[in-house]
C-alpha cells in the first residue's frame, strides 16, 4: 500500500480539525509537512490548532512560518493576527491584520472575501483602539511607604545568622538572599555600556556582566515578591542584556519549541554541551522573565501563562532525554529544583489567568488549575526523598521545596472555592469549602511564622470555614493562630503588593468577626458547637 501524500494528510486533518480533534488534526498536518515544508497553507491550518487548544506561541510560530511562505496568503496573516490577539500583543496583532486585509483582492470579492475583509476591519479596529488605549500601570510600591522586605530581611540576616539554627525558619532568609541574587542581575544590566563605533554600536562587557540574566531569574525563582523596578531606564538596559546574551550564547529568541528541540540536538552533536548548555540556559531564563514581564508588568497572564509553559516543557523535555547527563554538561536549568520553581511560577499565573477569565468554560480550566497544583506537589514531594547531601543556603530548601508545597495545597484550595460558587447543591457546596480550609490551613503551615502568605492563607481558611458553615470553635482556633502570626508578618512585611491589596483590612475583617463572635459565645447567645454565621 503507497504511503499518503502531503495532500491526502491535509486532507485527513483537514476532516479531524471540523470534529474538534485539534492533537489528531496536528498530527496529520505536521506529517504533511515533513512531505511539503513549503507549503503555507499547512501550517497555517495547524496554527488554527494550535490557537483552538489555547497553545498560542506555537499558533504565532506556525501562522508566522506560513506568511513567509506565502506573504499573499489572506488566512495566514488572520491566524497570526488572533495569536497576537489572545498573547494581548496589540502592535503586532494590528499589523498583521492589517497585512492581512491588504493580502485580500480590491475589487470583485467573493462573499467569502467579503465577509473576511468585514472581520478583518473589525478586529484591526479592536487592536488598534486596545493600543491607543490608556497605559495598563501596575501596583508598585515606592520607598515612601516604608522600607521594603528585601531591606528588612538583609538587615535582619547578620542577627539570624549569629543565633544559628534556631532562627533558621523566618521568611528573612528567603526574600534576602532572593533579592541579593535579583539585585547582582541588575548591576549587571548597569554594568553593560554601550560603546559609540563608526558603523554600529559596540556592547562592552565582562564576565560580570554577562551572568545578569542568570542572577534576575534565579533571584525572581527564589521569591518572586523581590521583582521591583526602580529607575526609568530599567527595562531599556533589560532588553540590551536580553539582547547581547542571546547573541553571545547564541540562543534562540524567535523560533518555536520544536524548533529549538531540533536545532538544540543538532548543535549538541556538532558542537558539544559547551555549546548547546549556554544557548538552552539564556533561552529559557529570557522566557522566564518575558512571561514574568507580560503577566506582571502588562498585567496580561493569559501571555504569562504561554511563556511559562514553553519554558516548563523545554525543561521536562531536557530532563527527559539527557536524563543520565551530569549537571556540568547540561547546566543547572535541567536540575529538579529548576524545574519545581517555574512550575510554581506557572502555576501562579496561570490561577491569575483564571481570574481574568472565570468559570467553567474558562480558557484556563479549574480542572487543570487542580492536575497542575497536584503536580507541583508530588514534584515538591519527591524533592524532599531525593534531595542529595549538596549543601545550600537557608533560603533554597524554603524557595524549591517548601514554599512550593505550600503554593500548592493554597492552590488546591483556591480549587475547592472555585468549585463550591458553580454548584447549586448545599452539601457539595460545604463540603467544598470544607475541603478549601483543610488546603490553606495545610499552605500556611509551610511558610514561617513572619511571612505574610503564613497569615494570609489562615485568613483564607477562616473565610472558607465561615462559608462551610464550621463549628464556632474551630473558626476561633484558626483565629488564635492569625492573630499571633500578624505582628510577626508585620516586622518585615509591612510594606508589599498584598499588603497593597487590602490584606490587613481583609485579615482584620476576620479577627473582628472571632471577637464578636467570642463575645456572644460569653453571654450565651451562641455556642461553641453552633456553626459560624455568615
Amino acid at each position: 500500500m503507497p504511503e499518503p501524500t502531503a495532500a491526502q494528510l491535509k486532507d485527513e486533518g483537514n476532516e479531524l480539525f471540523k470534529k474538534q480533534d485539534y492533537i489528531g488534526a496536528i498530527i496529520k498536518y505536521t506529517e504533511a509537512i515533513a512531505l511539503d515544508d513549503k507549503n503555507a497553507v499547512l501550517y497555517a491550518n495547524r496554527a488554527a490548532c494550535n490557537h483552538a487548544l489555547n497553545k498560542c506561541l506555537d499558533a504565532v510560530d506556525d501562522a508566522h512560518m506560513a506568511t513567509e511562505i506565502d506573504p499573499g496568503y489572506a488566512k495566514a496573516w488572520s491566524r497570526l493576527a488572533a495569536s497576537r490577539d489572545a498573547l494581548a500583543d496589540w502592535r503586532e496583532s494590528a499589523h498583521a491584520w492589517q497585512k492581512a486585509l491588504d493580502a485580500l483582492p480590491k475589487t470583485n470579492l467573493s462573499p467569502v472575501e467579503r465577509q473576511q475583509k468585514e472581520q478583518y476591519t473589525a478586529n484591526l479596529k479592536a487592536a488598534n483602539a486596545r493600543l491607543n488605549g490608556p497605559p495598563i500601570v501596575p501596583l508598585s510600591m515606592n520607598e515612601k511607604s516604608g522600607k521594603f522586605p528585601w531591606q528588612i530581611a538583609t538587615d535582619m540576616l547578620p542577627e539570624l545568622q549569629r543565633a544559628g539554627p534556631a532562627k533558621m525558619s523566618s521568611s528573612a532568609w528567603v526574600v534576602a538572599l532572593a533579592y541579593e541574587e535579583f539585585s547582582k542581575g541588575v548591576e549587571a544590566m548597569k554594568g553593560m555600556k554601550i560603546i559609540p563605533h563608526r558603523f554600529m554600536p559596540m556592547l562592552f562587557f565582562d564576565a560580570y556582566t554577562a551572568q545578569g540574566l542568570t542572577d534576575l531569574s534565579n533571584g525572581f525563582m527564589r521569591d518572586d515578591r523581590v521583582f521591583h523596578i526602580n529607575q526609568p531606564n530599567w527595562i531599556e538596559m533589560y532588553n540590551q542584556q536580553v539582547y547581547f546574551e542571546v547573541t553571545a550564547r547564541k540562543g534562540w529568541d524567535s523560533e518555536g519549541l520544536e524548533t529549538v528541540k531540533e536545532l538544540a540536538q543538532k548543535r549538541l552533536k556538532e558542537n558539544g554541551w559547551d555549546d548547546v548548555r549556554p544557548a538552552l540556559a539564556v533561552t529559557v531564563r529570557a522566557w522566564i522573565m518575558r512571561a514574568a514581564f507580560e503577566g506582571g508588568l502588562r498585567d496580561q497572564p493569559q501571555a504569562g501563562v504561554q511563556y511559562y509553559r514553553r519554558a516548563l516543557d523545554l525543561v521536562e523535555w531536557g530532563r527527559t532525554i539527557w536524563k543520565d547527563v551530569p549537571k556540568s554538561s547540561r547546566g543547572a536549568i535541567f536540575e529538579h529544583s529548576f524545574l519545581i520553581g517555574i512550575r510554581s511560577m506557572y502555576l501562579k499565573m496561570f490561577m491569575n489567568a483564571y481570574t481574568d477569565d472565570p468559570g467553567l468554560d474558562s480558557k484556563f480550566p479549574l480542572e487543570q488549575l487542580k492536575e497542575e497544583a497536584e503536580y507541583l506537589l508530588k514534584e515538591s514531594e519527591i524533592a524532599v526523598q531525593t534531595r542529595g547531601d549538596e549543601p545550600v543556603d537557608p533560603g533554597f530548601i524554603s524557595s524549591f521545596i517548601v514554599y512550593p508545597n505550600g503554593l500548592a495545597h493554597a492552590m488546591l484550595g483556591f480549587y475547592h472555592v472555585q468549585m463550591a460558587k458553580y454548584t447549586s447543591n448545599l452539601v457539595e457546596k460545604m463540603f467544598s469549602y470544607v475541603k478549601g480550609a483543610g488546603e490553606y490551613k495545610h499552605a500556611s503551615s509551610k511558610y514561617p511564622e513572619d511571612d505574610e502568605l503564613r497569615a494570609w492563607y489562615l485568613n483564607c481558611t477562616m473565610d472558607c470555614m465561615r462559608n462551610a458553615g464550621v463549628p464556632i470553635e474551630n473558626f476561633l482556633r484558626i483565629a488564635t493562630g492569625l492573630r499571633d502570626s500578624v505582628p510577626k508578618m508585620q516586622k518585615i512585611w509591612a510594606v508589599s503588593e498584598l499588603a497593597m491589596g487590602g490584606r490587613d483590612q481583609k485579615i482584620q475583617a476576620n479577627l473582628d468577626r472571632a471577637d464578636e463572635l467570642m463575645r456572644r459565645v460569653a453571654d450565651k447567645t451562641l455556642t461553641l458547637e453552633d456553626p459560624v454565621p455568615l
